[in-house]
């Protein structure tokens, strides 16, 4: 049995019991009138019917059939479809028959979290002008948190002003910014999010996982382009909590990823603002890793947000910011997307003063007003003292304190609600606030409680936890119990779905040099075809999404003219419709 069909047999023997005898074919609500699917990848449509029923789907020109399982558990796969605005119905039919109607396709996005990301428009300063321009747009919403928490009476909508006030304002912005930008590309948004709670709640990796198991688990495997997170207050409150978060976001990230069967689907992060929360630096931090450490983890950075709130009042930056990070990185737009990130390796002492370097810098580093703020130094002592800063180039701060002669690291922001951070990018984009930066120390230093950017459980137990017992998960490309191989080639995998006969001396089916090196041969170093579909280097980035084929002819940055299109945003000039052609 393939690892597509265990997740969602496991979820219906968990929700319904034995189908009866010519039991009416059903769906989950999921696929409901006016539903988004997903567009450029195989799509799931699955529910219930009698056993051994014959059902089959209809849909834009496609038709699947199959035979549900004694159970009465049925799913079939449609074949990836272009972006459509134009409704269109899917028919289910076995002893009875379905029609969902206004099915449109385009991208699907997951919004998750706690208050931060349920707070609805009726509580955001732009909501009435929010909610006028909702029509507008092609936007789908499907509101489990508006639902309280029942994803199986939960439908899709259409933007409706009786509806939005209560709809996500996050993600209600991110999407209205992704419209704005793809107005030929339906948008779906999916909000789970749920006030006060801690991120330990929202994976089994994590802790309970309960709030996982009862509103996102249900989601799967509904095809997704990607999800955005907005949380962490609540794991704020003491150190030892904040401390876990270096690695409770991770795990979360690989389980949403593993159970939804999408290895590497982008997840974008809302960096906690200010607020008087006394350990949220650190849950600034631990996001900050999580980021720099994953190369489809973006997150956005809200420092620079006036005022010091829990609920900023106007959350209209936040879904821009994080709709940014999307175009840029999944839809292709050329945009300085990213916040400035202090690059330790490259950051050096020199006398009396450490020079911070950053990425991310744009066309270079900048005061949003007067001389910059919030800088600390410290000598072997680790006692920190305010510091003066200065930007001496595109990329650089030079941090220095009279009273320091023997700086060993620096630091920026680190308290819950820093006054008059200043300190971004010359795309207006504020700087991540810094827990530590220790220059010229050869990297991170192990035994100082830190889980520092490139410390894990492997390297550093003592700071970042004890490594499991055994591979926790078999395609996510992480050796997890840190003995040195990694998924299938882990006999701790065998027998796991995900890793068909590996370790038998034979590269069978379903085998690959990513999956099982062991049987199939070690993959090459880098990407050695831009334009076949495979991951060769198995670094889960695909022809040119893979930075091996940055300047292939394959790769261009756009569309020439006479390429293939679907909207303006494939193309260098313009999208031709009729032909679907770039102009």
């Amino acid at each position: 049995m393939s690892m597509r069909w265990v997740i969602p047999i496991f979820f219906f023997l968990m929700h319904f019991s034995q189908a009866p005898a010519f039991a009416d074919v059903t769906v989950p609500s999921l696929f409901s009138d006016h539903a988004v699917l997903q567009r450029g990848m195989a799509i799931p449509v699955w529910g219930t019917s009698s056993g051994n029923e014959q059902v089959t789907v209809d849909f834009a020109g496609q038709t699947k059939t199959t035979t549900a399982s004694a159970d009465g558990f049925w799913m079939v796969y449609l074949d990836p479809l272009p972006a459509s605005t134009t409704p269109g119905n899917m028919v289910i039919t076995g002893n009875n028959e379905i029609t969902l109607t206004g099915i449109q396709v385009g991208e699907v996005w997951l919004g998750s979290g706690q208050s931060n990301m349920s707070r609805g428009l009726s509580w955001d300063c732009d909501m009435e002008a929010a909610i006028a321009d909702a029509p507008n747009h092609n936007m789908r919403y499907f509101d489990v948190t508006s639902n309280g928490g029942n994803v199986e009476s939960t439908v899709w909508e259409i933007a409706d002003p009786a509806l939005l006030p209560s709809f996500s304002a996050v993600h209600f912005f991110f999407g209205h910014y992704l419209s704005q930008e793809m107005p030929d590309v339906p948008i779906g948004l999916i909000t789970s999010a749920v006030s006060g709670t801690a991120i330990e709640k929202w994976a089994a990796c994590a802790g309970s996982g309960s709030l996982y198991t009862g509103q996102v688990k249900p989601l799967q495997p509904y095809a997704i382009k990607g999800a955005t997170w907005y949380q962490g207050e609540w794991d704020s409150r003491s150190a030892r909590d904040s401390e876990k978060y270096y690695w409770q976001m991770p795990c979360l990230i690989d389980e949403w990823r593993t159970d939804w069967e999408i290895p590497d689907f982008p997840f974008y992060i809302v960096q906690m603002p200010k607020m008087g929360i006394s350990k949220i630096m650190i849950v600034r931090d631990a996001e900050l890793q999580t980021a720099l450490d994953d190369p489809k983890v973006e997150m956005s950075v809200h420092i620079d947000n006036p005022g010091q709130d829990v609920h900023p009042p106007c959350k209209k930056e936040f879904g821009r910011r994080l709709a940014m990070l999307a175009l840029e990185h999944e839809y292709g737009q050329v945009i300085n997307s990213r916040s400035p990130f202090h690059n330790e390796a490259a950051s050096y002492v020199s006398g009396d003063t450490i020079y911070v370097v950053f990425d991310n810098v744009a066309a270079g580093l900048q005061s949003s007003g007067g001389s910059l703020a919030e800088w600390e130094i410290a000598d072997s002592s680790g006692s920190y003292v305010a510091a003066d800063a200065v930007i001496v180039g595109p990329d650089t701060v030079a941090v220095s304190s009279p009273s320091v002669s023997n700086p060993v690291s620096a630091r920026y922001a680190y308290s819950p609600n820093p006054v008059g951070v200043n300190l971004e990018n010359s795309a207006g984009l504020g700087a991540s606030p810094i827990r530590e930066v220790t220059p010229g120390s050869g990297g991170p230093v192990c035994g100082d409680f830190n889980c520092d950017s490139g410390e894990d459980q492997c390297n550093c137990p003592d700071d970042c936890g004890t490594p499991p017992a055994a591979e926790m998960f078999c395609s996510n490309n992480v050796d997890e119990d840190c003995d040195g191989v990694t998924d299938c080639d882990d006999t701790d995998c065998i027998g796991d779905p995900a890793c068909p006969g590996c370790n038998d001396a034979i590269c069978g089916l379903g085998e690959d040099q990513c999956n099982c090196s062991a049987d199939c041969g070690l993959p090459p170093a880098i990407e050695t075809n831009c334009s076949d579909g495979i991951d060769e280097d198995c670094d889960n980035e695909t022809d040119c999404d893979d930075i091996n084929c940055d300047g292939d002819p394959a790769c261009p940055t756009c569309g020439q003219t006479g390429d293939p299109c679907t909207s303006k945003a494939d193309c260098c000039g313009s999208c031709n419709k009729k032909t679907g052609q770039c102009r």
